[in-house]
């Protein structure tokens, strides 16, 4: 059985991952140019990296508080 330490930390990777994968997003959307005004596709993956940060900020947030506590 996993202790919830472990179950956050496998969490914490699935959503770094899904930052990760964000970020690409963002930047393939972007382009070459830096095309970010008026780009629907720019600003989806940019509100997936804002949603994906939070993610992984509160789960990282979650483990310090663990460690503390222990």
């Amino acid at each position: 059985m996993e202790t919830k330490r472990e179950q956050l930390e496998e969490q914490l990777k699935r959503a770094q991952a899904r930052l990760d994968q964000a970020m690409k997003e963002q930047g393939e959307a972007c382009g070459e140019n830096c095309d970010w005004h008026d780009n629907n596709a720019y600003d989806l993956a940019t509100s997936l990296t804002d949603t994906y940060q939070a993610l992984v900020d509160s789960i990282e947030k979650q483990i310090k508080e663990l460690k503390e506590h222990k």
